[in-house]
């Protein structure tokens, strides 16, 4: 416990301070809310220009109707206008002004009335300046009155002016009415709608957050989750697809990574065991040559163990190079060109025959091309056969196939002696895996032949299977790309 105690104390240090660091982190937003704030903000906005808009044109309505009906009140008298000044003359016009005064006037309607000098000849009200001004347009304000003029008499020579004020203040109380009204509608619809908003929204959004719970168990090391999204929008269900196929990818290369792993852990520890087993051998031998307590002849086998040991041991090392160099530059490895296997075959028969015997060969070749290195094809063959002459009986007939199948090579070595177990099958190409380790102690393997096969085929673009029929035999396929033409020469 002791010698435990101090490891715990950066991790203290570490959870302290991450916890230190997300207290002090700023409070972000959800998107919930940065949704449902934007769209009352966009829906204020519309209620601010629709209400300002609404405001305007009413405003101008009224200031227009306004204007009319005092052009119609206008309009009324003109006829009796143009009869006294044609019975009467322009000296009978101020006998008229008063006239005029007493018949346009209303409630809330005041009159101003000039001679063709702009001088007052009756008004109804006392204004702040001596007359309104002339505007060549419907209607004009004027001292918060909306003023209609009017020409007495002959356009071109007039003999006065008329005006007709009305007080704004009605129609700013309208106005203000107005307004009120629709602010307090405006409220309401805000509340309303950023109510039903934010159930829409969150509603919307239900897929997200279970992608958003998703992420975090994956974070949390579940890379296998799943998420089952239903009834959601395109991209939110493209997006949870797309994450559960990141997860799936994730639990994939995290297994092959244990998987690998422990393949590694299992190699080293193999190629320790292999190397250990010769060098202890040697170590005794050369400690009892050294002390000389061996007779002669046991010296002599001795030194034929030695001999033996190191040989293991080179090949052993001689094996894990050929592994290495293939992991790390398969391309560099290899020299593909096309291969005439008939005449390959025929010129290796002899090795052949010599490296199985006294086992019986059949050969079967049928003329055909692949695209090979034929030096590691050959490297190939023999660990093959190799196997079969160290694991078979003396009695066991070994065949041998080659014929083209489609676009591919086939070359198949087949043998009649006790197979493979089937529980042995899955791992027969791995690297150091040896089903009977007791038999393959004896014979000196040290498991690694049929990986540099493996190896050795997918470098060439090719592959390597196993059948087995135990206790009956096993067969080899050697699987290669097949050239359509045959070479010029035949490669060695």
């Amino acid at each position: 416990m002791t010698d435990k105690s101090p490891s715990f104390r950066p991790c203290e240090a570490l959870d302290t301070g991450s916890e230190t660091d997300v207290a002090s982190a700023p409070k972000r937003r959800t998107l919930t809310d940065q949704l449902i704030g934007r769209q009352i903000l966009l829906l204020a906005f519309l209620l601010l220009v629709v209400g300002l808009s609404q405001y305007l044109i009413l405003r101008a309505v009224l200031f227009a109707s306004t204007a009319a009906t005092l052009r119609d009140d206008i309009s009324v008298l003109a006829p009796i206008i143009h009869h006294s000044l044609a019975v009467h003359g322009i000296a009978g016009f101020h006998r008229i002004a008063d006239l005029l005064v007493s018949r346009l006037r209303a409630p809330g309607v005041e009159v101003v009335i000039t001679n063709a000098l702009g001088h007052v000849m009756a008004s109804s009200v006392t204004l702040p300046a001596a007359a309104p001004p002339l505007y060549n347009a419907p209607y004009f304000i004027w001292h918060h009155r909306v003023v209609v003029d009017a020409v007495i008499g002959n356009p071109y020579y007039p003999s006065g002016y008329v005006w007709l004020l009305e007080s704004v203040v009605p129609i700013h109380h309208i106005l203000q009415r107005d307004a009120e009204l629709y602010a307090f509608l405006a409220f309401a619809a805000l509340i309303v709608s950023g109510w039903l908003g934010s159930l829409s929204v969150r509603q919307t959004l239900w897929p997200l957050q279970q992608i958003r719970e998703s992420t975090q168990r994956i974070a949390s090391g579940d890379f296998g989750h799943v998420t089952r999204i239903e009834n959601a929008p395109a991209e939110l269900y493209d997006l949870g697809e797309s994450i559960n196929r990141m997860a799936s990818s994730l639990q994939a290369l995290f297994a092959q990574e244990k998987a690998l792993s422990e393949q590694m852990r299992r190699f080293v520890a193999d190629a320790s065991h292999e190397l250990r087993t010769p060098l202890t051998a040697i170590n005794g031998f050369l400690d009892l040559l050294s002390r000389g307590e061996l007779t002669p002849e046991e010296a002599e086998r001795g030194l034929k163990a030695i001999r033996s040991q190191g040989q293991r041991m080179g090949r052993l090392v001689n094996q894990l190079l050929t592994l290495s160099r293939i992991d790390n530059a398969p391309e560099s490895q290899v020299h593909v060109g096309p291969v005439a296997v008939d005449g390959w075959l025929a010129e290796l028969r002899g090795e052949i025959q010599r490296l199985i015997q006294p086992r019986p060969l059949h050969l079967e070749v049928e003329a055909c091309i692949a695209l090979a290195d034929p030096d590691r094809l050959t490297e190939v063959l023999f660990n093959l056969l190799d196997n079969i002459q160290h694991y078979t009986p003396p009695e066991t007939r070994v065949a041998l196939r080659a014929a083209a199948h489609g676009e591919t090579v086939q070359i198949i070595v087949e043998d009649t002696g006790p197979g493979i177990p089937l529980e042995d099958l899955p791992h027969i190409f791995d690297r150091f895996y040896r089903g009977d380790r007791a038999r393959t102690s004896r014979s000196g393997g040290s498991g690694l032949g049929l990986s540099i096969a493996k190896s050795l085929m997918e470098a060439q673009g090719g592959a390597i299977d196993v059948e087995s029929n135990s206790p009956q035999g096993a067969r080899f396929i050697l699987t290669l790309p097949r050239v359509a033409e045959r070479p010029a020469t035949t490669a060695p």
